[in-house]
């Protein structure tokens, strides 16, 4: 019995080693919010369009790590915050090279490409948005959890969209590897960012 305990551990361990992922990161108590994925979460083929009217894909979240944000551009306070909180973090030291930053756009009726690029690049001219046909936008959300709603008359312009708030870090190879709850901080998030790529990378 205690041959087979061993040999099954050793089976378990091998198995554990071969699909590249490590042990789950451990999260510091005083690190509020950050809750890793482990494994990580493979995100579906979907197909949307960015602010320069370009194809936006998962092949655009290969090789980078990504900062993901789901809100709508007629958004009254979270999704400015969180934005503004995203060029804060842009702008500390130590991030890697290959940082992007993302808005993605629940709210395709109203978010035109030219009122999404007006909105991203008032908030960081590098930053990337992107919206597209619902069934696409919920291919990309369903395996994040992302959870939206439209509130009022969508039959004309006076609605607003509830929508989940975390913001998500996608790893170079197209995976969630965390999410970061609400209400944030640029330090919070940054914390955060930084120790799950030190930990992943």
């Amino acid at each position: 019995m205690k041959s087979k305990i061993i040999l099954l551990t050793l089976f378990a361990l091998l198995n554990f080693g071969c699909s590249g992922e490590p042990e789950p990161l451990k999260v510091p108590s005083n690190l509020r919010g950050l809750i890793v994925d482990s494994p990580a979460t493979k995100l579906p083929a979907f197909k949307l369009t960015d602010h320069n009217g370009k194809v936006f894909d998962n092949s655009r979240l290969k090789n980078n790590w990504s900062l993901v944000f789901f809100g709508y551009t007629s958004c009254p306070d979270v999704c400015p915050t969180s934005l503004t909180i995203m060029d804060k973090i842009s702008k500390q030291s130590g991030l890697p090279d290959n940082m992007q930053y993302v808005f993605i756009s629940v709210d395709p009726k109203r978010d035109t490409t030219a009122k999404l690029k007006d909105f991203v690049e008032y908030f960081n001219p590098k930053f990337i948005g992107a919206t597209g046909l619902k069934a696409e936008l919920d291919k990309f959300q369903a395996p994040l959890g992302v959870i939206y709603d439209y509130e009022g008359d969508t039959t004309s312009d006076d609605y607003e969209v509830s929508h989940f708030a975390a913001i998500y870090i996608i790893d170079p190879r197209g995976r969630e590897r965390a999410y970061v709850l609400p209400p944030h901080s640029d330090k919070q998030v940054g914390e955060a960012f930084n120790l799950v790529y030190n930990y992943y990378k």
